[in-house]
């Protein structure tokens, strides 16, 4: 099976965030705050990149065969569009920025998303935090890190 490999997250000062950086040894170096704004991985081989001089913020899904992109549209990365990204980069999917809260059509903005910590054998969920733009509630959202679908959104505590 062909999944992705040698993730790496360049900076905009230039450094790379490889699979061994931790935040600690980033502190532990100096470095100071800085957006990622270039991903690059390799796929049966060859080099693959994405790039947005806004920002993106980029995890691995669990089956490694797709990639959650969290795309700014804006500098302060206030705006942002979440897609699912297949690891040949052929087909990017956009997670929806209208959301199904407590029955009603909400737009939200992406915040930010991370692996959940118990995941059931054969299940392809990222969480993600986002937040309801009429009010700033912020919500979870577990998404289907395959078909890029809402599975579910409950309040954050």
């Amino acid at each position: 099976m062909v999944v992705i490999s040698e993730l790496a997250r360049i900076r905009a000062d230039g450094r790379v965030i490889d699979a061994r950086m931790t935040l600690d040894r980033m502190i532990g170096l100096g470095w100071e705050p800085s957006k990622v704004i270039e991903v690059c991985w390799r796929w049966e081989g060859e080099l693959l990149r994405l790039a947005n001089h806004l920002g993106l913020l980029v995890m691995v899904a669990p089956d490694r065969q797709h990639l959650a992109v969290l795309w700014n549209h804006d500098a302060e990365g206030l705006d942002a569009t979440l897609y699912v990204v297949a690891g040949d980069k052929r087909k990017f999917t956009r997670v929806p920025g209208e959301l199904m809260i407590n029955g009603n059509a909400e737009a939200v903005t992406y915040l930010w998303f991370e692996h959940p910590a118990h995941a059931s054998p054969g299940t392809f969920i990222c969480i993600c935090i986002c937040s309801r733009r009429r009010d700033h509630a912020n919500y979870r959202v577990d998404i289907d890190a395959v078909t890029a679908s809402v599975l579910s959104v409950r309040p954050c505590r």
